[in-house]
This record gives C-alpha cells, sequence and structure tokens, in this order.
C-alpha cells in the first residue's frame, strides 16, 4: 500500500479584513489576539481534539466493535497527530504521526521526510508551517471533523476496516518573532484510514489512505517544498472568490491557486 496524501491544491484568502488598513479603520472584521475566531463560521466549531466526531462503536464487516473502537481511536488519533502536534505545525519533525503509523508506512514516512524532489517529499501527510515563519495564536485549534467506519475488501477479496473522515482545521496565526496581521488559515481533508490483519487473531494494522481530497487556504501559493507560509499580505488568488465552509469546496487541481472568502 502507499500513501498519496499529497497536497491537492491551494486557496488564498482574500479581503484586508486582517492587514494593517483594516486595523486603521478600525474595521470590525479585524482578528484580533484575544478574539482570532470571532466573526468567523470556524467560531462554532468545537476546540482541538474535541471537534472531531466519534460514532458509537458497533461491529463491521469482520470486525467487532472492540477492532472498530480500536481503529476510530487511532484514526482520531492520527488525526491530533498530522494536525494539532505544535512541534509538527511548527515544522518539526513529526514524531507523533510517525510513532501511530504501521512500521513499514513509517519507514517510508520518514525516509522521505523534507525530500529535496517535491514528488517524493512526505511533509504533505501532515500539516507544517515553514520553520521560523509563523506563530500560533494562542492554544484554540478550532475543529470540524467526523470519523465513519465501514466494511472493505483489499485488491486480493480479504475483509478491511475503512474509516473514512473529514475535517477542517482553522488555525489563528501571525508572522514569527514581528509585528504583523493575524490571519486565519484553514487545512480541509477528506480521506481514509485501512485496518486489517495479516492473519486470524492477529494485530490490527493501519494504513493512512490516499487522499480523496485535501487542500489549505489563507496560505501563499507557489512556495518550495510541503511547508505551508500563510498569507500575511492577503493579496488573494485569482479566479472568483469561494466559500471555504461549503459542503462542496472548490476542487482545486494540483498546483492550481484559487482564492477563497473569508476564513
Amino acid at each position: 500500500m502507499i500513501m498519496a496524501a499529497c497536497l491537492v491544491g491551494t486557496l488564498t484568502g482574500c479581503g484586508l479584513a486582517g492587514g494593517v488598513l483594516g486595523e486603521l479603520a478600525g474595521d470590525p472584521a479585524v482578528i484580533t489576539a484575544g478574539a482570532p475566531f470571532e466573526g468567523s463560521p470556524s467560531e462554532k466549531f468545537a476546540d482541538g481534539a474535541a471537534g472531531i466526531a466519534v460514532p458509537e462503536a458497533e461491529a463491521v464487516g469482520k470486525f467487532s466493535a472492540r477492532d472498530v473502537r480500536s481503529a476510530l481511536n487511532t484514526s482520531s488519533r492520527l488525526l491530533q497527530a498530522a494536525y494539532l502536534d505544535r512541534q509538527t505545525l511548527l515544522g518539526g519533525k513529526p514524531e507523533a504521526y510517525a510513532a501511530l503509523l504501521d512500521p513499514e508506512q513509517r519507514k517510508d514516512f520518514l525516509k522521505d521526510l523534507d525530500h529535496k524532489d517535491p514528488k517524493k517529499d512526505t511533509r504533505g501527510w501532515v500539516t507544517s508551517f515553514a520553520p521560523g515563519t509563523t506563530e500560533l495564536v494562542g492554544d484554540v485549534i478550532k475543529v470540524q471533523g467526523r470519523l465513519e467506519p465501514a466494511a472493505s475488501k483489499d485488491a486480493d477479496g480479504n475483509p478491511e476496516l475503512k474509516v473514512n473522515y473529514e475535517a477542517r482545521f482553522v488555525y489563528a496565526v501571525r508572522p514569527a518573532g514581528k509585528p504583523g496581521p493575524i490571519v486565519r488559515v484553514m487545512a480541509y481533508v477528506k480521506s481514509h484510514h485501512l485496518f486489517w490483519r495479516d492473519r486470524p487473531k492477529g494485530k490490527l494494522r493501519n494504513w493512512d489512505g490516499e487522499a480523496e481530497n485535501m487542500w489549505t487556504a489563507g496560505v501563499r501559493c507557489e512556495t518550495p517544498g510541503a511547508f505551508l507560509q500563510p498569507d500575511f499580505s492577503q493579496d488573494g488568488g485569482s479566479g472568483p472568490a469561494e466559500d471555504a465552509y461549503s459542503d462542496k469546496p472548490a476542487q482545486a487541481e494540483e498546483g492550481e491557486c484559487g482564492s477563497v472568502e473569508e476564513i
């Protein structure tokens, strides 16, 4: 199995709400450190891991309720490690995420982490801001996500347990170590984790699967590597602005730079 959770699209934020002009004009939409999510749809999201909705575990196909409960717990922890871990977010080594991967997948992930070839770089499997560029504002990351277990089969017809998930993570950030506006950045992902046993009663293995859709909003386009750089200038992208909170988010193509309404 190969994970292909590469960055599908990049969407930049629009407007001057978080910029200097808005602040001088007394614009109520200016993002402040004391209430960085005020006025945003994300204000109603839960804080951190509490925003990942985990259903009650029931037996699915050949997998017992206990198996499903274990899989859901692992899926939730993987999402937390990939999108909420502070060390990872600030560009450090994604140790928490790597520790949760199956040994086989972990080896591949670490081997190509921060590889000079963008096509091989596995940094895109997690959300990381470019080291030294970004500070998180406050202790809260807003999250809206859900997990859904389903029966599946591998290419040979053997039973698998698939945990589908869809989630939005909204970060309030500012430039690291220097004055600058506070902006919001969103990471969206729709994908799945796979679980299976190599033999009856064997260990339940897990695999981070290929993303169906994955994009970030409020970040600069055309930056080298898989590290994210927030669009503090808020110049916006090209084309009509999309709603980042829509149930049907824009299907940005690889390398395409679109634009979104206020995050």
